[in-house]
């Protein structure tokens, strides 16, 4: 059981980072195209239709509209406001400045309906620009959430790393984005659109982050694209396969020797003769479970290379796919899930203290 448990928080760590992510990469392209004050520009010009029974150009060309009437309208920052502009004392004024015959009387109530328009219309685009941009990137990167998962419930000592400091490190980075949203600073940047230098370091913080992830969360991610053997014939693909198998197993090895090595040294340091026993036990045991991890990584890796190469690319492309969706989810559904993975993984190892 606790296994089952620190593999779903692991995943839902990585989930977590990878939709934060995602959301770091949204916001940037919200803030280039500028989403928010399109709708607002498209909802001002349906008010002035449906008020004055004229479209927005037709009024600008009138030649009975005041020329400055005409330069202010064609002059509006629309990137620079807000839903503020939407306010009935001002639009009253304008649109009588537009036509003298506009209906203002019930124009509260109508710009009700407009602002809510806005709102949805934002929240919309930026829910299908979430989706696309998850997609986009885990198939772009190969972030593949079958073998994710596969690795962590195989892998003891990558899931006890994932499950704990990474879950912690997830959950910092979720509480850094909540608070620089929360930021008095950036109140204003759902609806006004920073400038170039805002944008530049966006994208320069989204692109160390995404190596970071990139270099923690190395499996599963990238195969299709490391796959050098997937270009032979058959015969030629099972001896490159068999040569990347041992180049694989000796460098493991050397490094479960080398960590062992350090642990000993660790040990005879240690005076006193039964710590020193111990310790040494404790480097023996690790030994043994870092082997067999490896083995079951390998017999995992076998399996993987048994596919043929239509059906490792199927196999990726719906993995990616996969992934993309659960990403869109959005991360505030991660964060709860993992918090209250955290606390319950917490139980079983308080209640196995207590025991000993």
């Amino acid at each position: 059981m606790l296994t089952l448990i620190e593999t779903l928080t692991g995943f839902a760590a990585i989930m977590l980072m990878l939709s934060l992510l995602v959301k770091t990469l949204t916001s940037v392209l919200k803030n280039y195209f500028d989403y928010y004050s399109d709708n607002l520009e498209h909802e001002v010009k349906r008010l002035v239709l449906a008020t004055t029974n004229k479209t927005w150009n037709a009024i600008l060309r009138d030649p009975q509209v005041k020329p400055e009437v005409k330069n202010f309208a064609n002059s509006i920052p629309w990137h620079r406001l807000g839903s503020e502009i939407l306010n009935p004392g001002y639009l009253s004024w304008f649109l009588r400045q537009l036509d003298q015959n506009a209906r203002v009387s019930d124009l509260e109530s109508r710009l009700k309906i407009h602002v809510a328009n806005v709102n949805y219309a934002f929240e919309m685009r930026m829910k299908n620009l979430a989706l696309a941009v998850g997609l986009g990137l885990c198939l772009l990167c190969n972030i593949n959430a079958l073998t994710i998962w596969k690795t962590l419930y195989t892998d003891q000592q990558l899931r006890a790393t994932f499950s704990d400091k990474y879950a912690d490190k997830a959950t910092t980075f979720a509480g850094d984005q909540a608070k620089a949203e929360a930021n008095p600073a950036n109140a204003n940047q759902s609806t006004t659109a920073p400038n170039k230098a805002e944008l530049d370091a966006q994208m320069k913080d989204f692109q160390q982050n995404m190596r970071g992830f990139l270099s923690d969360v190395s499996f599963g991610v990238g195969r299709i694209w490391r796959e050098k053997c997937l270009r032979f014939t058959d015969s030629r693909k099972q001896e490159c396969l068999e040569q990347l198998r041992v180049q694989t197993a000796k460098s493991k090895e050397n490094l479960r020797q080398q960590q062992n090595l350090q642990r000993l040294a660790g040990a005879e340091k240690i005076t006193d003769a039964k710590q020193k026993e111990a310790a040494k036990n404790t480097a023996s045991d690790q030994l043994n479970d870092d082997q067999k991890a490896d083995v079951a990584q390998a017999t995992l890796a076998l399996a993987q290379e048994t596919q043929s190469g239509l059906g490792i690319l199927v196999y990726e492309f719906f993995g990616s796919l996969l992934t993309g969706i659960l990403v869109s989810i959005g991360a505030p559904y991660w964060h709860d899930m993992l918090q209250a993975l955290s606390s319950l993984r917490a139980k079983p190892t308080a209640t196995a203290k207590a025991k000993a």
